[in-house]
């Protein structure tokens, strides 16, 4: 974003809460909280906040606060923890990320992108000069070295240039042996990197090299479900999440086959993160996903409006290469691999597997920020979830599984100021989280009318941008 615009924000964010972060307390006053923990709301609360942190939640009328204190009338609204996408791409963005905090998902875990410039952006968003969610990345994703050279290949076949070639590879890290993995490994975690992504292994030895060298680093291994291993065997090497929906032939396992991988998910306490909003572009005729990339005025979505001439252009650039992929199946057989996946993952989720939400987002289709309520639902929808565990997946279960429960994911006195207040109650219908009165990031207050003049900023500059001719 311009910095025109940074400073226009923060002067707006100033006028209540300051972009420095030193403020009197703020009070949220009779309010329904639903902390998180899956305890039960409480209605007719008071929550205070000081120097970005939850000092205070108690029954209204009890708890005490400076006279001085910036106070937010809840009655009648809803107070939950700010949310989190654990799946997202940190890639051209071209000022959209101030996206994520308009949704009120207050953290993402990055799972690739170029791992110094988001790095980078995260220590804009900790010192506030850019407005933006809490990020943990991997930076590159950890590949197979033979696997890149086949699809480089087929990149160069299928009409690529070599710019599209060198994107691609900025975004990988190669692992050919096992004596490699631990280089690898320390390089990531040196540059910043919390955590370590896969997406293919050269080997089984390879994996559980990479796996092993996460660990000697202090951090944990995610990523793709890597086919040269069996699920059980993923998890007891050390892989902490495994991503997307796809698992085709799963749903085929004998229930005893079915128990044995839910037990080696269940004791290595490996979580799931289905994306199911990512497969929206995946099962629709392709006429339709033509018309969705090239709505670039929001006449289908308006959402469109808010989408980034780059990541515009990948949407196309991909929609054309599936189109003329004369191997590739019918977009009614990928829904039938999708239903067997997730009929798999619906009876991982009833023998107590955890789940987090995320959404893969900028694929194809989906959106920074708006498509986490879109996974909300489908959780909801797909797996049978009550609506307080969909909540949870997006919230504490995240938290938790980042080690960072101590700090964020939970209403509860001590913890930093994540939250988001809703006009309706999301427990009766999960579609209620869209309705979003304010958010507060990390102390910083954002209402209704900082959060659409960010998003009427962001459509300019996208506007903007779209009208420059290509390069």
């Amino acid at each position: 974003m311009k910095r025109a615009t940074v400073l226009a924000v923060c002067l707006a964010i100033a006028l209540s809460f300051g972009c420095d972060g030193k403020q009197d307390a703020l009070v949220i006053r009779n309010v329904t909280v639903i902390d998180g923990t899956g305890a039960r709301p409480e209605p007719d609360m008071t929550v205070v906040i000081e120097q970005r942190r939850i000092r205070t939640v108690g029954t209204e009328g009890s708890v005490r606060y400076p006279s001085s204190a910036s106070v937010i009338d809840g009655t009648g609204k809803y107070l939950v923890p700010g949310l989190w996408d654990m799946h997202v791409h940190l890639r051209d963005l071209d000022g959209t990320l101030p996206l994520f905090i308009i949704n009120g998902v207050t953290t993402v875990r990055d799972m690739g992108s170029e791992l110094e410039k988001t790095v980078a952006l995260r220590e804009q968003v900790e010192a506030g000069a850019l407005v933006g969610p809490r990020i943990g990345t991997s930076g590159m994703m950890v590949e197979s070295s033979s696997w890149v050279a086949q699809y480089v290949d087929l990149m160069r076949e299928q009409g690529a240039d070599e710019k599209a070639v060198e994107e691609f590879l900025r975004t990988r890290i190669m692992v050919g042996d096992p004596q490699e993995a631990t280089a690898v490994v320390d390089s990531l975690t040196a540059l910043g990197a919390d955590f370590i992504k896969i997406r293919h292994a050269e080997s089984p030895e390879v994996f559980a090299a990479i796996a092993d060298a996460a660990a000697d680093a202090g951090t944990h291994l995610v990523g793709h479900y890597v086919w040269i291993l069996s699920l059980e065997e993923s998890a007891d090497a050390g892989q902490r999440s495994i991503e997307h929906n796809v698992l085709p032939g799963f749903n085929e396992r004998t229930p005893e086959q079915k128990r044995d991988i839910f037990d080696a998910l269940l004791r290595n306490d490996t979580h799931l993160v289905p994306t199911l909003v990512t497969n929206s572009a995946e099962t629709l005729p392709f006429e339709n996903v033509i018309a969705i990339v090239e709505d670039t005025e929001g006449a289908l979505d308006s959402r469109n409006r808010y989408v980034s001439r780059a990541i515009r252009q990948r949407w196309i650039e991909t929609v054309a290469v599936n189109s003329a992929d004369t191997e590739r199946p019918p977009p009614e057989v990928i829904q039938q691999m999708m239903t067997g996946s997730n009929q798999f993952l619906a009876e991982a989720r009833s023998a107590g597997v955890k789940m987090m939400a995320g959404t893969d987002a900028p694929t194809t289709g989906t959106f920074f920020g708006f498509s986490l309520h879109d996974e909300l639902a489908l959780l909801v929808e797909t797996y049978g979830m009550t609506p307080m565990e969909a909540l949870r997946s997006a919230t504490a279960i995240p938290a938790t599984f980042m080690g960072m429960d101590t700090e964020v994911g939970t209403i509860e006195p001590g913890k930093r100021a994540d939250l988001l207040l809703l006009d309706a109650d999301p427990l009766a219908d999960i579609r209620n989280t869209r309705r979003i009165d304010t958010v507060i990031a990390d102390g910083r207050v954002y209402d209704s009318a900082t959060r659409e003049r960010l998003l009427s900023e962001i459509e300019a500059v996208v506007a903007a941008t779209g009208a420059e001719p290509a390069q």
